[in-house]
């Protein structure tokens, strides 16, 4: 009788984890979907709007479903925050690397820049050490190192890196150099601060700050009458982004979320040749091998623990 019940409490708990992981790889998927789809419309209306005045109604855009969602976990804790240097660095860091992201895709390929997303594991294996004291192995370094050789493959064939007048290149790659930043900022954040609530005051203060960008430089708001749609999508994609991107990283080992988000590569690719008439040479292919073999390697390593 007793082993009959062990055996069933065994069965629900088994139940229990697949329903568990199940579901993260689901939000994972979804936060990589919308990943896709952001960059895809900011592609698309880049070319026609200010970069400033796209960010700020991406910011403003994400707060309503960000407050009701920590409104309903904390309810009178919705806008406590413990680490107000954490979420310092963490906001600037963010809001140049979402920045510099949208800057890019006025200029590069859509393929090109989810694939450069994909290195933010290098810079963070490089980065780490030197920001936060963390001890990183030997072999995470090579890997990284590595990696970034895949990095000129996908860049030097088309764009020539060398050039430095290629605006887009540069924003190109200091979008996953501050997205690093910000994701290192966020492992001691974590410990201190929900992550819903974080997310809700860097978005109210990237929505002020874009707004007097575009006062400060006077740009039209009016221009926006054909673009409102496109501009509450982009929010409402972004919020979902980040409640998925959060609540994976609860359900999963980044060991099994780093293979999944690197769907976002042919995804990204995919998009680029249907709807942009993209085109991308061999080394191309090579470099976005690279890129992902090396990621997956370095994050299928034991996690880091950070000191306090």
């Amino acid at each position: 009788m007793m082993d009959t019940i062990i055996q069933k409490d065994r069965d629900e708990m088994e139940i229990i984890a697949k329903s568990k992981k199940s579901f993260g790889i689901s939000l994972s998927l979804l936060e990589v979907t919308s990943t896709i789809l952001i960059a895809s419309l900011v592609k698309l209306i880049a070319a026609e709007l200010s970069v400033f005045l796209i960010l700020f109604f991406r910011y403003l855009f994400c707060i309503p479903l960000l407050f009701l969602t920590s409104f309903y976990q904390r309810k009178k804790d919705t806008f406590k925050i413990i680490s107000k240097s954490g979420l310092f660095v963490r906001t600037v860091a963010g809001l140049f690397s979402f920045g510099f992201l949208f800057a890019a895709l006025k200029y590069i390929d859509l393929s090109l820049m989810t694939t450069l997303l994909n290195t933010i594991p290098l810079f963070v294996t490089l980065l780490a050490p030197i920001l936060i004291n963390e001890r990183v192995g030997l072999f995470k370094i090579i890997m990284a190192l590595i990696g970034f050789m895949g990095v000129f493959l996908i860049i030097n064939p088309n764009y020539e890196l060398l050039k430095f007048n290629n605006f887009g290149i540069i924003y190109g790659i200091l979008c996953p150099l501050c997205a690093s930043i910000m994701l290192i900022s966020l492992r001691k954040l974590g410990n201190t601060d929900h992550p819903t609530t974080t997310a809700l005051w860097y978005n109210i203060i990237g929505a002020l700050v874009f707004y007097l960008i575009c006062v400060i430089i006077n740009i039209d708001f009016k221009i926006i009458e054909n673009y409102y749609f496109i501009l509450i999508l982009i929010g409402v994609l972004s919020s979902l982004q980040q409640i998925c991107l959060s609540y994976s990283h609860k359900l999963l080992p980044v060991s099994l979320l780093a293979p999944l988000r690197y769907i976002s590569v042919p995804l990204g690719i995919l998009v680029g040749v249907i709807y942009f008439d993209e085109t991308m040479q061999p080394l191309f292919y090579l470099g976005a091998f690279i890129i992902g073999l090396t990621c997956v390697l370095i994050v299928a390593k034991k996690d880091i623990k950070i000191k306090s």
